[in-house]
């Protein structure tokens, strides 16, 4: 084989690998949407508990979006945010409990992309960082 043929096939893969993370980063920038959550469903058992959200429109502030209207078309009617099994028993009180939110980075005509999960206005790693002390 040609050796410019057989470095061409070397260097494809790196340059798929690297256009998919810098779309990532794109994507990652959009202004960032807090979305009320409800809901608790440990379902995969053999990588931990994933929560199975629904996104609670009553309780979302919408005037962070254009118009003060929330596009709930634009967003999913669930969303599965995974949870390590060692918290999951804690967190699950917690939710059952607290005000939970998905922060989403977020701009019109694309996918939301879930980025934190917020446990009573706090981060759930801080929030569970806290329980424990």
């Amino acid at each position: 084989m040609n050796q410019k043929i057989k470095l061409a096939l070397l260097f494809f893969p790196i340059v798929i690998l690297f256009g998919y993370i810098m779309s990532l980063n794109y994507l990652s920038s959009f202004s960032e949407v807090k979305i009320a959550m409800r809901g608790y469903d440990p379902r995969d058992l053999f990588s931990g508990y994933y929560m199975n959200m629904q996104p609670d429109w009553e309780r979302t502030d919408c005037s962070q979006f254009a118009g003060s209207v929330c596009p709930k078309d634009n967003f999913r009617s669930y969303y599965n945010f995974y949870i390590n099994q060692k918290n999951s028993e804690q967190l699950q009180k917690a939710i059952n409990a607290e005000k939970v939110e998905l922060v989403f980075s977020y701009a019109a005509g694309f996918e939301p992309i879930v980025k934190d999960m917020l446990v009573d206005g706090v981060s759930y790693m801080s929030y569970l960082k806290q329980d424990n002390n």
